[in-house]
């Protein structure tokens, strides 16, 4: 459409197009004054999701990015006044669409950046909710532990990918010059939250992502030494569980302990 990306077709095809939709006049005919609209809306939107996802658009480089937004604003020109979800399917275009084959065989991880992005920039715009400060910890009596569950900050989100995308996202973040252009396919866990207004992520080894999975499905503490002790062994579960459960709290990933529950039972 001549308003969803800059058009395609020729000026007498352009012409044509709006003649029946709009007036113009001798000095600016219709179809002219259309596209300098139509340039305007793309060139404001390129450079919203040139934003969003700023590491993306430095690997594909400024040509294929903006091919890619061009396809992607046309499958997808954004429904609401706000500009704020423009990129919402972005992702999930540049993993199924057709219209993006051009933009994986350059860049194969660029589905997972994607995702990471936007997750960061989802984790941005979360709800608020209070850090659970240390001392609601310290003040749990030995004897509750195991039935411990916790609440997690609105902002947190869990990711699987098939590329490690942190390190690209993080050469972006440091400023490096060149950012890395090929990644070797490895399964990867990364956390986003938020803390103090600013976002963070990180890659899981296989042990903490797990962990992290079963406490925000409501899993108790108990129910996480017994997960862990499954990969390590019984003296060494309580130390990694309770190390895991002092990070959460001093990265601000808890909001809060949740109720007693009373099934829940474990080996800590």
């Amino acid at each position: 459409m001549l308003i969803t990306a800059p058009s395609q077709t020729g000026t007498e095809d352009r012409e044509r197009e709006v003649a029946s939709l709009l007036s113009g006049e001798p000095q600016r005919p219709a179809g002219a004054r259309l596209e300098i609209y139509a340039y305007a809306w793309f060139q404001r939107l390129h450079g919203v999701l040139a934003d969003d996802f700023a590491a993306l658009a430095r690997v594909l480089g400024e040509p294929a990015f903006r091919e890619l937004v061009s396809a992607y604003l046309r499958a997808h020109p954004p429904s609401r006044p706000s500009l704020r979800d423009a990129g919402a399917k972005l992702p999930d275009f540049l993993t199924d669409s057709p219209a993006a084959t051009k933009a994986r065989r350059q860049v194969p991880f660029a589905p997972d950046l994607a995702r990471l992005e936007w997750a960061l920039l989802a984790a941005f715009d979360a709800a608020d909710a209070p850090a659970l400060p240390h001392a609601a910890l310290a003040a749990v009596a030995p004897e509750r532990w195991a039935e411990l569950r916790f609440v997690f900050q609105p902002a947190l989100q869990l990711l699987t990918l098939t590329f490690p995308v942190d390190r690209v996202r993080l050469a972006h973040d440091r400023g490096d010059t060149e950012l890395p252009a090929e990644l070797v396919p490895v399964s990867t866990l990364i956390c986003v939250w938020r803390s103090n207004e600013r976002v963070f992520h990180r890659a899981l080894d296989p042990i903490e992502a797990e962990a992290l999975a079963l406490a925000r499905s409501g899993a108790s503490f108990g129910r996480l030494c017994e997960a862990i002790a499954a990969r390590l062994s019984d003296e060494q579960a309580p130390l990694r569980a309770a190390s895991l459960l002092a990070r959460w709290q001093r990265d601000g990933w808890l909001a809060a302990l949740a109720q007693r529950d009373p099934d829940a039972a474990g080996v800590c």
